[in-house]
Parts: C-alpha cells; structure tokens; sequence
C-alpha cells in the first residue's frame, strides 16, 4: 500500500518537475523532452492513481463485509442464546399436571370461602392467607396474570381494573410479610 502511495507521489513530481521545466528558458529540444517526459509521467500517475483507488475500494469493501460478517455472527450467538433460554424457560408448564390441578382447587376454594373479603384484604387466618399467595403466585408464573384475575379471582370483563388491584394488593400482602 505505501510501495503505490510513493510511487504516485514520484510521479506526480516528476511530472510537476518536467512540466517546469519545459516552461523554463531552455532550448527548444529541452522542451520537447520535458513535455514529453511530463506527459509520460502524467499518463503512469493517472494509471497508478486508478489501481490506488482500485486497492482502497477492495480494503473498504472488505472492511465492511468483515464488519457485517461480525455482526451477524453476534447476532446468530444471540438467536442460539434465546432459543436456548427460550426451551428452558418457555411456555411450557413448570409443574406436573396434578400439582396445577392441586393448586387450582386451592386458589379456588379459598376464593369461594365466605369469610373472604374481596374489596379489602382478605380475613382468613394468617396460614391461609399465605397459603393463597404463594398458590396465587405459583399460578402467576405458570398460567400468567389473566388466568388470575379471570378465572381465580372471578373478577374479568369490566372489573378487570378491580381485579387487578386486588391481585396487587395480595402480591404486596405477600412480600411485606415475606412469604417468599
């Protein structure tokens, strides 16, 4: 790269040399000779410029294909990592069948026990207070904050908002007495 930089600075001197000093108080052989000689060199500046520009092109081309072959690999290493985190932690249920059922009759009949109160926090003893939380948010993780407020809590539709504060509410029960 600096071998065709040099050469083309040479060039371009040597014409600029030649072309002066066929303008100079020489004889007129003189002058023909460094005209000449100029343009010889001019044509060869012309087609070591091009090869230069050429040479540059094909670095910057190749820059930048490396860069995006970088970028994509990044990318691919990203996808795989998702995919994998995706098959751990995916959509599929992390209990067993009887232990979603065991809980669904829990949150149930807590929910249909008449001592609760469903405006404010709810009035059963404090073991089952906690027992409906961690059912609560045992089904948060499984079957997600819909599937609460809907079909646990009763409470879909147009008291979705109330639903959802009482869903707080019990959450926030459950962490300020660190049921966890």
């Amino acid at each position: 790269m600096a071998d065709r930089w040099v050469k083309t600075n040479c060039l371009l001197a040597s014409a600029t040399a030649f072309w002066l000093t066929a303008l100079s108080p020489v004889p007129a052989i003189a002058k023909g000779v460094s005209y000449s000689l100029a343009l010889v060199a001019s044509v060869q500046l012309v087609q070591e410029s091009r090869r230069l520009i050429i040479q540059d092109a094909r670095r910057a081309a190749l820059a930048a294909m490396n860069q995006e072959l970088e970028q994509t690999e990044f990318a691919l290493h990203t996808q795989q990592q998702e995919q994998a985190l995706y098959e751990v932690y995916g959509d599929a249920p992390t209990y067993q069948e009887e232990v979603d059922r065991e809980l669904k009759t829990s949150l149930e009949h807590l929910y249909k026990e008449p001592s609760a109160d469903r405006t404010e926090e709810t009035s059963t003893s404090t073991s089952d207070e906690k027992a409906f939380y961690l059912a609560v948010k045992s089904l948060l993780e499984v079957k997600g904050e819909t599937y609460v407020i809907e079909q646990v809590l009763k409470m879909g539709g147009r008291r979705w908002e109330e639903g959802k504060q009482w869903l707080q509410q019990i959450l926030q029960q459950g962490r300020q007495n660190e049921w966890d």
